[in-house]
């Protein structure tokens, strides 16, 4: 599909429909549905979490067609630096996992959707350490990400690109547990993403091919303003593109794929993983038509290894950012995907 067609696509054919795009879509192959938050108890602890959903459609251009679920999930203990993991893989078989309009579910997990605009996810692995039943509600405020929700992902190769929403300040009530204690969550908001992208085919989707990278974040400010920035690389080696979308607290919504109005650019020292050995740039500048956003990590142990499940290594933790230009604030989640492994002094 060439950029004419994608604009084509964008204009004529394509809008969201909620809540049934709150669900999978079985025409295409890849897709995911992905939760994050930073949320305070009833003691007074502080906490972050990530529960995502993944879809992926395989096809042999014939009766072959064999989905998998994988899930995600993790807590962080932001007020004593601690982060806790767990994920599954399922196929639809025997109801082990799937979907329909009213929920997605894989195992353990579970998402499901009560209205357009409420919602109820759970997570509860067999290893009891960490679980979370959480009620999710929203504003009526979707936001699409890119014109009509279709998001390029590279200006190099508009062939990459999805159908992508976002939806942002999803008010959080529930129970959560960490390390085998139970937690009664009292405030906090959720960012929800959903994506899906490619229509069925023999090849394993370009988003989904393990030399692709991004750099992907959420910010949420003090002020009601909602932002994403996006760093896509087809291959590590290659020279990033930046995508943002801003939504200020009256709705309006700016999108920038400019590098002369959006810089994206890692600052200070990197953090080098214990477990895998990736080193990952948490400190990061954003600059924007009228700001900046110095970010940092709440703490650096929040790296996910999915090996058991998606094959894939990446960072995904709870942030703090500051814009010193507009002097606000703002609290969101940082993911960092497609980073090496370092070698060590004895390797070559």
């Amino acid at each position: 599909m060439n950029r004419i067609k994608v604009i084509l696509l964008s204009l004529c054919l394509f809008h969201f429909s909620f809540p049934r795009d709150h669900s999978f879509h079985s025409d295409f192959s890849l897709e995911w549905c992905y939760f994050v938050g930073q949320l305070q108890t009833e003691s007074g602890n502080s906490y972050g979490y990530e529960l995502s959903f993944f879809r992926l459609k395989f096809s042999d251009g014939e009766n072959w067609n064999p989905e998998v679920f994988p899930v995600h999930f993790a807590i962080s203990d932001l007020s004593r630096r601690k982060h806790k993991t767990a994920q599954t893989i399922k196929r639809n078989l025997s109801g082990l996992a799937g979907y329909d309009q009213s929920r997605i579910f894989s195992g353990e997990y579970e998402f499901q959707i009560l209205s357009k605009d409420k919602f109820l996810i759970k997570a509860k692995p067999k290893s009891n350490e960490i679980a979370i039943e959480f009620t999710l509600e929203g504003n009526g405020k979707v936001l699409s990400q890119g014109k009509n929700g279709i998001s390029i992902k590279s200006k190099r190769n508009p062939n990459i690109f999805s159908y992508y929403y976002s939806y942002p300040r999803l008010k959080t009530k529930g129970k959560l547990v960490f390390l085998g204690k139970q937690e009664t969550i009292v405030s906090g908001d959720s960012w929800m993403d959903h994506e899906w992208s490619e229509k069925s085919f023999q090849n394993i989707p370009t988003l989904a091919k393990g030399q692709s990278a991004w750099d992907w974040i959420c910010l949420m400010d003090e002020q009601g303003g909602d932002y994403v920035f996006f760093r896509f690389r087809e291959s590590p080696e290659q020279t990033p593109e930046i995508f943002g979308t801003y939504r200020d607290a009256n709705g309006n919504v700016t999108y920038w794929n400019d590098p002369k109005d959006i810089q994206m650019v890692p600052t200070g020292s990197s953090w080098k993983s214990n477990q895998t050995k990736i080193i990952y740039p948490l400190h990061w500048k954003i600059k924007y038509p009228g700001g900046e956003w110095i970010v940092s990590p709440i703490f650096n142990e929040q790296e996910f290894d999915g090996s058991d499940s998606t094959k894939t290594i990446y960072w995904e933790g709870a942030v703090l950012a500051k814009d010193p230009i507009e002097k606000k604030s703002a609290k969101g989640y940082l993911e960092l995907k497609g980073y090496q492994k370092s070698k060590d002094w004895w390797e070559f």
